[in-house]
């Protein structure tokens, strides 16, 4: 196996059904899904521009949509921080995302 190199120190699951379900109503003007949000997030944290999609060079938080984990909160997504899968959290509109991101995904340093 050849290993690929990545510029991530963390990993954010989100639950794609439970995240389309709840369709908007996340990001500054609650006009974006919760992934999307959620990198924009990461991206005013570390000082860059948002992502669509993960990549492996740029941004040290990635944010990747995944199958259904299985919990379908009623008016909540699941977010998990791959690299401590103990802390699950359920997302509602309008949470604070920045706030969210520091729990799951603290700053590195901090």
């Amino acid at each position: 196996m050849k290993p690929i190199a990545s510029d991530w120190t963390d990993v954010v699951l989100v639950c794609r059904k439970c995240a389309k379900k709840l369709k908007k109503g996340f990001g500054a003007e609650g006009g974006d899904r919760l992934a999307p949000a959620l990198r924009g997030a990461v991206a005013h944290r570390e000082g860059g521009k948002p992502m669509k999609k993960p990549r492996r060079k740029g941004a040290g938080v990635a944010v990747v949509e995944v199958d259904c984990l299985g919990v379908c909160p009623k008016g909540a997504a699941v977010v998990v921080p791959a690299g401590a899968p103990e802390r699950w959290r359920l997302v509602r509109r309008g949470d604070d995302l920045a706030t969210l991101l520091d729990e799951i995904a603290p700053p590195r340093g901090a």
